[in-house]
């Protein structure tokens, strides 16, 4: 904290989709791949929503003003007022960002 207030006034989170969620979508409409190790994208899409939502109680803890936002809807217009940008994936979104 610097004297007067907060550094970050307002954040943005930019969060990756992980490939579970992608493969859950073409699994539904029955196009995904078979030979797909579920468990193991399970597994990762797991850990990586855990940390989303830890982060996300931080923030709300620290009554920190942030939106949300996924990797592959990030335009410019989205970082208009936005002090910090968080990204929470891997390369891809750290670049995306």
């Amino acid at each position: 904290m610097a004297s007067g207030g907060a550094f970050f006034r307002r954040l943005l989170v930019v969060i990756k989709q992980t490939a579970f969620e992608e493969y859950s979508q073409l699994k539904l409409r029955v196009q995904a791949p078979k030979a797909l190790r579920w468990k193991r994208l399970e597994s990762r899409y797991l850990s990586h929503k855990e940390c989303v939502e830890n982060l996300l109680t931080i923030l709300k803890a620290n009554n920190v003003a942030f939106s949300c936002i996924n990797r592959v809807e990030l335009d410019r217009q989205h970082l208009a007022d936005v002090d910090l940008v968080v990204a929470v994936g891997g390369d891809g979104t750290v670049l995306s960002a």
